[in-house]
């Protein structure tokens, strides 16, 4: 997750950071009549850097590409959304929702050479949830203690298999287990490691580390991988890769052009102009990912002015989300139409307020009426980036003509995420919600990820903070968090979608946050890179060729130079 309005750099300590606007969609290449060659290197540009690989490190979006060639996650998603098994054999649910049980596949072992088993997936399930954390075995586990609240206990059943006891019922729990592709199958010996903990990745994944640092990750091939393609070649194809964090755009361009790179990825947040000539060069192929990433800015309700619901109807009325996209965004994307998109289970119109100059200046009169002041206040930006301070301004563009004072607040990235968890900006555009579900929606729009637990085994410590520190608005909407629940409860998935839009809805009629646009991020590689979205998952079917964290590497391979 990223800062709306980025210079390019994205460490992610506590949580996540940027970006702006929305996808289209995709389209896989083929190389089929072309058998797969074993060897070989690739270098690949990237716009996020290194910051760990502990629980608390969360990589952001290019930087867990990369990270995701060493790791794997327990299940995966396919191209059409449903979440499967993947290094899990197996899951069974209770009838109501509230009792999982995980199955570990036979014969996966970590690059340490030690199995992955039932044991492995209980240490990695209790130290995302903070209970090793609170025994002193393991390291903080960051904002995945807030998504993985809801689970009550976790119990080793048999060998290869556990059960998860939830508090509530929770028919998308693959998808919190999933956590958008962040949830890592993370060796014990590394989450029980210590401070090697956020410095010595070991995963179970195609490449294995050879080398990191904050600006590069050097990845070789993985001699004991698990998975072999349909002719019984044991995969990976590649001997290594290098990821190499370059925060200016024209340097992953000019890396394409000039063969120093093989592959690169852009967002939609700056970088659109970029992408639609990388669009045209002959020599490169371009995908994009789905327009299911959706930007917020986010008005904290716990300070003024946005503890005052006027003062957030009248910025939410004041933007004109076309003219963003068109001026800032070269009619990329979309203009939002709700607080998530068309993709997603959420996503409903229905008390979203659509630019309105009118309106706006009306909610601005009546929030000094009722104050006796006018409406004003800061927004911060990413200090030495031309791209962030022109989003910020014409932003501010649009508060000045409704008569509302935006002070920019030039701050580096690292300053932004420092601040932003927990919730000390009146407002601020963070990318935090994706996908076209809702296990990456939930958390930062409800105060209470365990449900109301009384009894949850952080209530009373310092961690007990995470329940609500991804809900960055910091508000508490008892109407529509028990909507969210209730959804969550619900077999039925038609009845379960008219449920989650009636909280958006309200969450929108309340003017919790705002969207401009969604969010795409694009992937650029030479003609040498061969095979990107041909290999199928471990159970069949494909997985999505591109997301926000660009592309599996598995069944990538490289002819020439």
């Amino acid at each position: 997750m990223k800062h709306l309005f980025r210079g390019g750099r994205r460490k992610v300590a506590a949580v996540m950071a940027v970006a702006l606007v929305a996808s289209l969609s995709q389209v896989a290449p083929s190389s089929a009549a072309e058998k797969p060659k074993s060897g070989g290197t690739l270098n690949v540009g990237i716009f996020d850097s290194f910051p760990g690989y502990c629980m608390a490190d969360n990589l952001a979006n290019s930087a867990l590409m990369a990270g995701r060639t060493i790791y794997e996650t327990w299940v995966e998603q396919r191209a059409d959304g449903k979440i499967v098994p993947y290094v899990l054999e197996k899951v069974e649910n209770s009838a109501d929702f509230k009792q999982w049980k995980l199955t570990v596949r036979d014969g996966v072992q970590f690059h340490d050479g030690t199995p992955v088993n039932g044991d492995a997936l209980v240490t990695s399930i209790q130290s995302g949830r903070g209970a090793l954390t609170l025994l002193g075995r393991a390291p903080s586990p960051g904002t995945a203690g807030g998504f993985n609240a809801n689970i009550v206990d976790v119990v080793k059943v048999a060998t290869n298999t556990v059960q998860v006891n939830l508090y509530r019922p929770q028919v998308d729990f693959l998808e919190t287990l999933y956590a958008s592709g962040r949830n890592f199958v993370r060796a014990p010996s590394q989450i029980l490691g210590g401070a090697k903990c956020s410095t010595t990745p070991i995963g179970t994944g195609p490449f294995k580390l050879v080398s990191t640092k904050l600006n590069e990750l050097v990845v070789a091939k993985n001699p004991n991988y698990w998975r072999e393609d349909a002719n019984g070649t044991r995969l990976p194809y590649l001997d290594g890769i290098t990821f190499t964090f370059l925060v200016e755009t024209a340097s992953r361009v000019s890396g394409l052009k000039s063969k120093s790179l093989d592959i690169a990825m852009f967002t939609s947040a700056g970088e659109v102009k970029q992408i639609k000539d990388l669009q045209k060069n002959k020599n490169l192929t371009t995908i994009l990912s789905a327009e299911e990433y959706y930007p917020s800015i986010w008005m904290n309700h716990r300070i003024a002015p946005f503890n005052n619901k006027n003062a957030r109807v009248a910025v939410s009325f004041a933007i004109d989300r076309a003219d963003f996209v068109k001026v800032r965004q070269r009619n990329f994307v979309a203009p939002a139409t709700s607080i998530v998109g068309p993709n997603n289970v959420m996503y409903n119109e229905k008390g979203f307020r659509q630019y309105d100059l009118g309106k706006a200046k009306e909610a601005v009169a009546a929030y000094k009426a009722e104050t006796g002041k006018d409406l004003e206040f800061s927004f911060p930006y990413t200090a030495g980036s031309t791209e962030s301070l022109a989003n910020a301004t014409q932003i501010q563009k649009y508060m000045t003509a409704a008569g509302i004072k935006m002070n920019l607040l030039p701050l580096t990235t690292a300053e932004i995420i420092q601040r932003a968890f927990p919730q000390q900006f009146q407002a601020m555009a963070l990318l935090l919600m994706e996908g076209t579900g809702t296990a990456f929606i939930a958390p930062f729009v409800i105060s209470d990820t365990s449900g109301g637990n009384q009894t949850h085994i952080l209530r009373r410590t310092p961690l007990a903070v995470l329940y609500g520190i991804l809900n960055l608005s910091a508000f508490s909407d008892t109407t529509s968090e028990e909507l969210i629940w209730q959804a969550k409860a619900t077999a039925n998935a038609q009845a379960r979608a008219k449920v989650y839009k009636r909280a958006t809805e309200v969450l929108q009629s309340e003017a919790r946050m705002t969207t401009i646009s969604y969010l795409k991020y694009a992937l650029a590689y030479r003609s040498n890179v061969k095979g990107v979205g041909e290999l199928g998952l471990v159970n069949g079917g494909d997985r999505k060729l591109m997301t926000n964290f660009g592309i599996d590497y598995t069944g990538v391979w490289k002819t020439g130079k």
